[in-house]
């Protein structure tokens, strides 16, 4: 078994423009998709971030620390989320990938993890 970080990104404002009743089918969407991982015995971890702006950036040149506000990089897309999977390979973590409601209006990218 190998692990895998499935990374979600997504416009920040695609929940904000959501109306209630859309928010909460998308966050049921969420949980359903999270009890298919558990069930199957995948699911290693997951959560959703808070928005990109309480990101900070951390940088040492010359080991003095730079301290910034928000991500390293301006784009459209935004970290929003992650799940730890635990599956047998690539495809099956692309399979999991797929079925991520967060893939229907953003991107998941799926990444296997250093294992030492």
């Amino acid at each position: 078994m190998t692990q895998y970080l499935l990374l979600i990104y997504a416009e920040e404002s695609t929940f904000a423009e959501m109306t209630p009743d859309q928010l909460s089918t998308e966050m049921g969407a969420y949980v359903a998709y999270t009890q298919d991982m558990a069930k199957a015995g995948v699911l290693v971890a997951g959560d959703e971030l808070h928005p990109v702006a309480t990101a900070k950036t951390v940088r040492a040149p010359g080991g003095k620390q730079k301290v910034v506000d928000g991500p390293f990089a301006e784009t459209k897309e935004t970290l929003g989320g992650y799940y730890l999977v635990n599956v047998e390979n690539m495809e099956d973590a692309l399979a999991w990938a797929a079925k991520c409601p967060g893939a229907r209006y953003g991107s998941i990218e799926v990444r296997p993890v250093v294992m030492r």
